[in-house]
């Protein structure tokens, strides 16, 4: 994915989740169907946890993530590819 494409993505996720229109989504298969894969991480309450899963996923594996927000049940992120 280009540069841009993934920064509108990204801005585009970003506005969803601020906005509410967002649900949790599910991990979608990409081996054949050319789909992108994307999830909700439901982290807990604990920040510092979660933030270790963010950098994790943004980082290690390489996904584009949300921010960190925090919604009943605990701290939550989004992430795609």
């Amino acid at each position: 994915m280009k540069p841009i494409t993934r920064t509108v993505a990204a801005l585009a996720m970003v506005a969803a989740v601020v906005a509410g229109g967002a649900t949790t989504a599910n991990a979608q298969s990409t081996a054949g169907t050319g789909t992108q894969a994307e999830g909700q991480v439901s982290c807990g309450y604990d920040f510092d946890k979660c933030h270790l899963q963010w950098f994790e996923y943004g980082f290690v594996k390489n996904y584009i993530v949300s921010k960190i927000y925090y919604r009943g049940g605990g701290y939550h992120f989004y992430w795609w590819n």
